[in-house]
């Protein structure tokens, strides 16, 4: 990578047995959080298992304030809810639509369901860090991949970065319907497309196209993509984007070539892409430096936003169950350079 900024000292002195242990802990959590959904369990899940599992941002980095809407309204069908901020000393509010908890077994055996859950806290990183930087979706266009439930970085920048055009996506079918359900609900439908794009399908038809150029040099982009892409991918295959976000996207191997070249095939020159997510062991580092062998530019930040740093080293201090390695998101750019031609 092109540059790497170094963490304060505080961030890393946790001994390697204590990281393991809560690794094996917060997976053990993360399973029965699973089994709950799976088996339709009526009762509410346990607050406490779920706060350890994702350390999600309203209870421990506390940058959204969450409110329920609508408390009267049966759960099973979802719970509204507004989520708001102060960045700057304006206030920013957008209404997310959560899932029920009880899951069928085709829902949650289907397509990484993972963003069914909850919202994770990569997610409320990336959505709080674009409000201070707003500047960045500017009149762009600007794709989400692997949004989850709630694409709620992405509804942020629709909502209060002005874009030109903003694309939201994941791979699993239930989160996509349910973004459906939060741009209307948030009156912005005329700006936002949503739609289920998997990974490893758009990375074929990209090299399909990548291949069809070969023959016919004065075709910028292939409209017609083939290769079971699915009706979502065939709509979005024709353009390409200013800016790509993706929030805590990278902790499946198998996939990960296949969201490099997607975010390379999509970005358009000089564009930008804002990935965010934890250590995890080694699988950040591995995306980078497979982002960087497919040709990117890549930055990796620690020390983003002050708020979100000041956080993080106050639950180091303070809390058990923070691990960094697990829960403190770290932000990677990439940027795709034109390539010019020596002589």
């Amino acid at each position: 990578m092109s540059e790497k900024s170094v963490r304060e000292p505080t961030a890393n002195d946790i001994p390697k047995e204590k990281i393991t242990r809560k690794k094996k802990n917060t997976a053990q959590r993360r399973w029965r959080i699973l089994a709950k959904a799976l088996i339709g369990s009526r009762r509410s899940m346990d607050t406490e298992d779920e706060n350890e599992v994702s350390v999600r941002r309203f209870t421990s980095f506390q940058l959204f304030r969450v409110n329920r809407v609508d408390p009267a309204m049966d759960q099973d069908a979802g719970v509204w809810s507004e989520y708001s901020a102060v960045a700057e000393n304006k206030l920013f509010t957008l209404q997310i639509h959560r899932l029920k908890r009880n899951f069928t077994a085709n829902e949650l055996i289907g397509f990484n369901n993972t963003g069914n859950i909850c919202v994770w806290p990569s997610e409320e990183c990336l959505a709080y860090y674009l409000l201070k930087n707003r500047h960045l979706c500017r009149d762009r266009r600007v794709l989400e991949l692997g949004g989850g439930m709630s694409c709620l970085a992405g509804m942020i920048a629709a909502k209060y970065c002005d874009p030109r055009q903003v694309t939201l996506t994941d791979g699993n079918v239930t989160s996509a319907n349910n973004v459906q359900r939060i741009v209307a609900r948030n009156g912005m439908s005329d700006l936002v497309e949503c739609g289920v794009v998997q990974w490893g399908r758009a990375a074929r038809a990209i090299r399909m196209a990548r291949a069809s150029r070969a023959f016919a040099p004065n075709e910028q982009r292939v409209k017609n993509w083939t290769g079971g892409g699915g009706k979502d991918l065939a709509k979005f295959a024709d353009r390409l984007y200013d800016v790509i976000l993706c929030a805590d996207c990278l902790f499946f191997d198998e996939a990960r070539s296949d969201l490099v070249e997607t975010m390379y095939g999509w970005l358009a020159n000089d564009g930008l892409a804002l990935v965010m997510a934890p250590g995890r062991g080694s699988t950040f580092e591995k995306f980078a430096e497979a982002a960087v062998k497919r040709g990117f530019v890549a930055r990796q930040i620690d020390r983003y936003d002050g708020k979100i740093w000041s956080r993080h080293l106050e639950l180091l201090e303070h809390s058990q169950e923070y691990c960094p390695d697990l829960h403190y998101p770290i932000l990677l750019e990439l940027t795709k350079q034109k390539k010019t031609l020596l002589g």
